[in-house]
């Protein structure tokens, strides 16, 4: 007979726990209070089961950070090829892909970029896309890889300014107008002259437009580089 009180056992009722049911409550809370209100203990408390009952799917609190990262990145890795857009088309689909996953949970995306060793495996597999669409343009082996390594670190560096402001659009306008018209005369003139131009209205900084120019911008310059 089993005893039901042995610690590591699951209780009466936690036959339905599951890795993928822990790492969707483990996921609710990090997207609702952050990182840190993700406690072994918490995520016990939200199951309503006992907290060693969770060991028996995910052995510690980094395998739980790790598991949440696959569960966001999952959908990446089985992306569908097409053939029917071009590869510079597939590639910026791609990188918009990856980065409306991190996008999509702020809280974890600081997480994962701050400490990628704990998702080296997903990350390894959800760049296929990416390898492939250059695959398709006709790079080589060594052009695919360094060029995948720029995208993903543009992503990387995007997602985090995203992640931390929180918002669609960052408001440059008030800061920087005051420290150009602060400038001695006839310093940083083209800098002065652009700012005091776009004014106000012009120094809205929106996330979605000016991803869409990096990652264009990025892709053509990979195109260029290698002559695609």
């Amino acid at each position: 007979m089993v005893n039901a009180g042995k610690p590591g056992r699951p209780r009466a009722g936690e036959e339905r726990l599951s890795r993928r049911a822990i790492l969707e409550a483990a996921l609710r809370i990090v997207d609702a209070e952050g990182i840190e209100a993700m406690t072994m203990r918490r995520l016990a408390s939200t199951l309503g089961v006992n907290p060693m009952s969770i060991y028996h799917h995910l052995p510690n609190k980094a395998a739980v950070f790790a598991g949440l990262a696959e569960l966001v990145f999952a959908q990446l890795e089985s992306a569908p090829s097409d053939d029917s857009v071009s590869w510079k088309e597939e590639l910026i689909g791609a990188a918009g892909a990856y980065r409306a996953a991190l996008r999509a949970h702020p809280n974890l995306a600081l997480q994962i970029l701050s400490d990628t060793s704990a998702v080296s495996d997903v990350v390894v597999v959800t760049v296929e896309p990416f390898y492939r669409a250059l695959d398709r343009a006709g790079a080589e082996p060594r052009q695919i890889f360094e060029a995948v390594n720029t995208l993903i670190d543009f992503i990387h560096g995007f997602s985090l300014g995203e992640a931390s402001v929180r918002a669609e659009t960052f408001d440059l306008a008030p800061d920087l107008l005051s420290r150009i018209s602060n400038l001695p005369p006839g310093k940083a003139p083209t800098l002065v002259r652009v700012v005091t131009e776009l004014g106000a209205e012009g120094l809205h900084y929106d996330f979605d437009s000016g991803f869409v120019t990096g990652i264009s911008v990025v892709v053509g310059g990979i195109e260029a580089r290698f002559g695609l």
